[in-house]
């Protein structure tokens, strides 16, 4: 059995809110350094796989290369595919009242 897409957001994802929040509190604080950005974003675990899969051409990287090699910006690109994601999803949750 094939493991499951470790990049595909899921209804257990909805539940990271305030982690994204931190982590962008953290990205918009110019004292941040990559350190703690690379915590926070370990702590999102569908976001580094998604960073990790953005900047690895032949060879998976480790988290903090990953970061470094796609920098804030890719950071944020990423961030916002999986904001869009979680967003659908939600709104495809039958419990969903618009």
């Amino acid at each position: 059995m094939a493991a499951a897409d470790p990049t595909r957001v899921g209804p257990e994802h909805l539940a990271l809110t305030e982690r994204i929040l931190a982590l962008l509190r953290a990205l918009d604080d110019p004292l941040v350094g990559n350190d703690t950005i690379e915590r926070h974003v370990a702590g999102i675990p569908v976001l580094a796989a998604r960073c990790v899969r953005r900047a690895s051409r032949l060879q998976v990287l480790p988290l903090g290369q990953a970061l470094a090699r796609i920098g804030n910006r890719g950071l944020e690109g990423v961030l916002l595919e999986l904001l869009e994601d979680l967003t659908v999803l939600k709104a495809e949750q039958p419990d969903h009242h618009p």
